[in-house]
């Protein structure tokens, strides 16, 4: 092939591809916007039924909800104490402005100097309890939320004082107080969102649920509920911000328990419930989004009667069941019909990528068996709501059987893809520069490839396949997106199931080829690993990495409760973290092993390891070794 044959060919090419281009841009020029209706929500009822709240609201666009149940009467007042003998509060303006978005959802947001507490929503960041809110505390003079930044032995009262008022409080006083401790300029270093505690009243929020919403019409949105309280519902779309309040509601009658209280739509439930004497005839009525789509009258009861009642409904939802008669409901549950919603989200190829949803939220960890029209079923994976499907689609309707919590779910597909043009745009510029670059003489280095072994049983012959290192880092990054793990380190297990998953279709990985990958992957300097535990390389120390995922691992062994935060684990009775981090309470210091407890000390300074050795012979701190971990717990 001579110089001239290249050069026309490499201009045919770009041609080409440069044609499929303008095609597609073409296609999809604007002809006009369609005028979007104004966002809007608005809540038209609310109530409780059995161990739940709901309000039936009704909207317009595209947004969340956070829907929350209280004993107490949320406020929407905020004042902000501004004392001049406060601590360390030169960055009040700053508190202030971090407050000043809640005003968008309706909060009424002051600041005051006058030493006096009213009904309200009062931040106090003056790093010692003033004396007249202590006062209003102990008094119980109003009902008032105190947000008190400062210490729990101080008191502000002509200069200031130690005393240990907090221990003082009765329980019902102290929940009247959410106290942070330090000074105000200590606290805005940290990482609370005061405004977004406000929003929710955390402090005193029993249940909460979230909901996203697209499109218009009526819905319903529960929470779980003690017999008496109230319900917030916070609204968040693009260009409108607000909250609703509820009056104070009341679960009625005795609760009534479908069985089972969720089903999907192509499910049943029934309820079995006794009825004791009524006043006149007695009616069950069930409504949807607040209208009554079931009325059905029962009888008087003059003595204990049992009744039965089979619910099947096609429409995903909330339907409240009531029963009542002359004196008002005397019976009252909750039936959940969940919305399942799977679409096609995405195709390259042979490869289509499915969106599962139920109620909103991604489906995890999921199994379920695909047709395309009327071919064969194969089992695939859901993981964090998505599907990957191998299929070659025909032009026009295709349809997939998705057969999924006991039911088919057909879904439509009209796959209008010119081929051709896909081909140029996809591999047209790749192959003009692969072609450009081997013309000139760039040298394309072999890329090196990995035999997966794999094979059913050992009785069976065992198959081959090539395995290039980018599918193997592939596979390593999508099981840890499978299992949650973040950038935490895997086991060889944890890979194998990945290779088995998405490469073998099933078929078992022999284990010493999987450690042969990773060692390769690891000398290639493409992973890096410490204690049998595998990591990118570049994702920070892998040893810190390593024991931060055993810690975590054999917390949850040993059934401890605990909570992570800025990078420690925090439990009843310790937090559990690494050298170098600040410890709130106990401290317990995990260390690889003995040789590295020994390494830290030596590099202390005489006062540093002086200093330590107190904290740890008064038992606020000690080293660990990830392996006596379990021991402690």
């Amino acid at each position: 092939m001579n110089l001239r044959t290249i050069i026309i060919g490499l201009i045919a090419l770009l041609l080409l591809v440069m044609a499929g281009i303008v095609a597609v841009l073409l296609s999809d020029v604007v002809v006009g916007e369609a005028e979007s209706s104004p966002t809007s929500f608005s809540v038209l009822e609310t109530g409780a039924a059995s161990g739940f709240a709901y309000g039936v609201y009704n909207y317009r666009g595209e947004g969340n909800l956070t829907v929350i149940s209280y004993d107490r009467e949320p406020k929407r007042k905020i004042v902000v104490i501004n004392d001049s003998q406060a601590i360390q509060a030169t960055r009040l303006p700053e508190l202030v402005e971090s407050l000043r978005p809640l005003e968008r959802y309706g909060f009424d947001l002051k600041v005051s100097d006058e030493p006096k507490i009213g009904d309200a929503i009062y931040v106090i960041p003056t790093g010692a309890i003033p004396s007249y809110a202590l006062f209003n505390l102990q008094q119980n003079s109003s009902n008032a939320t105190i947000i008190y930044i400062g210490g729990r032995d101080l008191l502000l009262s002509s200069g200031i004082k130690r005393l240990e008022w907090y221990n003082a409080l009765s329980a019902a006083q102290k929940a009247r107080v959410v106290q942070y401790n330090g000074t105000l300029d200590e606290f805005l270093d940290g990482n609370v969102s005061l405004e977004h505690e406000i929003l929710l009243s955390g402090w005193m929020a029993k249940n909460s649920t979230a909901y996203s919403v697209s499109g218009d019409g009526l819905k319903t949105a529960v929470v779980p509920f003690n017999k008496t309280g109230y319900l917030r519902i916070v609204y968040e779309f693009r260009d409108l911000y607000g909250i609703y309040d509820s009056p104070r509601l009341q679960s009625l009658g005795q609760p009534l328990q479908p069985e089972p209280p969720v089903i999907f739509p192509w499910e049943k439930s029934s309820l079995q419930y006794t009825l004791n004497k009524t006043n006149g005839t007695a009616f069950l009525s069930v409504k949807n989004n607040g209208k009554v789509i079931e009325h059905e009258q029962l009888r008087r009861v003059t003595d204990q009667n049992v009744f039965f009642k089979k619910f099947e409904y096609s429409e995903p939802g909330e339907y409240v069941i009531i029963v009542d008669d002359n004196s008002g409901v005397i019976a009252s549950g909750l039936l959940h019909v969940k919305d399942t919603q799977i679409r096609l989200i995405e195709k390259s190829g042979y490869t289509c990528v499915f969106s599962v949803m139920v109620d909103g939220r991604p489906l995890d960890n999921a199994e379920a068996y695909v047709s395309l029209g009327n071919s064969s079923k194969r089992k695939y994976f859901i993981s964090d709501g998505q599907m990957v499907v191998s299929a070659k689609l025909v032009r026009g309707e295709n349809i997939f059987n998705i057969e999924l919590g006991g039911a088919t779910i057909p879904v439509k597909y009209d796959n209008q893809e010119d081929p051709l043009i896909e081909f140029y745009l996809k591999y047209g510029v790749p192959a003009f520069a692969i072609v450009a670059v081997v013309y000139f003489g760039a040298r394309i280095s072999k890329r090196p490839t990995y035999r997966l072994r794999f094979g059913d049983s050992a009785d069976y012959v065992r198959a081959e396949m090539s395995l290039p290192i980018e599918r193997a880092m592939e596979s390593f990054a999508v099981i840890r997106k499978d299992m949650k793990l973040g950038k935490s380190p895997i086991t060889p297990h944890e890979f194998s199931v990945s290779l088995k998953r998405y490469l073998t279709n099933g078929a078992d990985v022999t284990e010493g080829n999987v450690e042969e990958i990773l060692k390769k992957l690891v000398d290639s300097g493409r992973l890096e690993n410490h204690r049998d535990y595998y990591q990118m390389k570049g994702e920070g120390d892998v040893v810190r990495n390593v024991l931060r995922r055993m810690v975590r691992e054999k917390l949850i062994e040993s059934g401890t409760p605990f909570r992570e935060d800025a990078g420690k684990f925090i439990t009843k009775d310790f937090e559990i973290g690494f050298f170098g981090e600040r410890f709130a309470g106990k401290g317990i210091i995990v260390v690889d092993d003995k040789a590295e407890e020994k390494g830290i000390l030596e590099r202390m300074s005489e006062s540093e390891r002086a200093r330590f050795r107190i904290q740890q012979s008064n038992g606020m701190i000690s080293f660990v070794p990830i392996d006596r971990l379990s021991d402690v717990l």
